[in-house]
């Protein structure tokens, strides 16, 4: 310590570069005192705005959803002009559906089944439409859902065509129940109610107005939302989004939400819940011709939030400075001066006053 006393005493260099590396530390600490990740409180309409996933370019990853077993982990019910098809590429009956439609026949490996609608009747001005219904759930007995991942992979959508999401569980087995009913027992000809049953090879089956019940072991679902008369679109406001479908029976909690790019190595959005919180509520899902999109948080909640790996929101020591008149007052008129003139003693002693 005395060496260095000495030191400071005897040499100007050794003065000036001690006040140059005291100015670098100070610099470095108000930069990183200025980007302090904080949590933000939600809902958020940036956060919103930038949970969108582009078709065939990115994806929305849920990370450890809340979904016990037995419970939704999507939902649809359908109203008039709507009319939905369903896609599975690795997929089985259950046993009920198994025998009903194939007696005699054992459970078949997974394979490709759809669900989809025949050939319509020719009544375009009709008033309304069979409705269909499809619940997506955890299957009982099954493994935690880690990721579930939504996102679009038909570039043929469109503005006037139709709305789709590819929903993926990975490797939870999910069960299905899909079903098609006119709006009332003598209206079984209206748009949407001749549903076709492809199970495998095996040719289509002209469906009765039953309730079929599937088992995805892993692999995606494939839905598709037409309108049944074209001049009139089940999407709705600027955004042309179809918002008929729901994450859970109406909001779906997970610790970590992610848009990631099937190109880039870092996620466009990621939101985690704040320790506190654990999870964070996810709603209000939209489907457009382009993109999907949800809403992120209710009140109370809150969630770090970061754009390609950096933090969106920052706790800012200079602003602090700023915004406080004490503060303010204490570095402007006190703090700077009193260093400033501590440099020019030490660092430049001939200067003039």
């Amino acid at each position: 310590m005395a060496n260095l006393r000495q030191l400071w005493q005897s040499s100007l260099p050794f003065r000036r570069v001690t006040a140059a590396s005291v100015f670098c530390v100070t610099a470095l600490l108000v930069y990183l005192g200025s980007h302090i990740p904080r949590s933000v409180s939600l809902p958020a309409d940036e956060l919103n705005a930038r949970a969108m996933a582009r078709v065939g370019e990115e994806q929305i990853v849920i990370r450890n959803p809340a979904i016990a077993e037995g419970d939704l982990a999507l939902s649809y019910v359908g109203n008039k002009n709507e009319i939905a098809d369903l896609w599975l590429e690795n997929a089985t009956l259950d046993d009920r559906s198994q025998r009903l439609l194939f007696p005699g026949n054992s459970t078949p490996a997974p394979a490709r089944i759809s669900y989809t609608t025949g050939a319509s009747p020719d009544k375009p001005q009709a008033d309304d439409t069979c409705h269909t219904t499809i619940e997506i759930r955890r299957a009982k007995g099954s493994a935690p859902v880690t990721a579930l991942k939504l996102y679009q992979s038909d570039a043929t959508a469109g503005a006037q065509r139709f709305r789709q999401v590819v929903v993926d569980a990975g490797a939870t087995t999910m069960e299905l129940e899909i079903h098609t009913d006119a709006p009332t027992l003598e209206a079984t000809d209206l748009p949407g109610c001749h549903k076709l049953l492809q199970v495998g090879a095996n040719q289509p089956i002209d469906l009765p107005p039953i309730p079929i019940r599937l088992v995805v072991p892993s692999g995606k679902i494939d839905l598709h939302f037409n309108p049944a008369n074209a001049s009139q679109p089940i999407w709705t406001g600027n955004g042309q989004t179809f918002e008929a479908v729901s994450l859970g029976d109406s909001v779906l909690r997970g610790e970590d939400l992610q848009v990631v790019s099937t190109v880039r190595p870092k996620a466009k959005l990621e939101v985690r819940a704040s320790p506190a919180a654990n999870r964070v509520t996810l709603s209000h899902l939209k489907i457009g011709s382009e993109m999907l999109q949800l809403d992120i948080g209710r009140d109370t909640e809150k969630a770090m939030a970061y754009a390609d790996g950096a933090s969106l929101y920052n706790y800012n020591l200079v602003a602090t400075i700023q915004q406080n008149p004490i503060l303010s007052f204490a570095f402007a008129a006190v703090l700077v001066p009193a260093l400033w003139k501590w440099v020019r003693k030490n660092c430049f002693p001939n200067s003039s006053e």
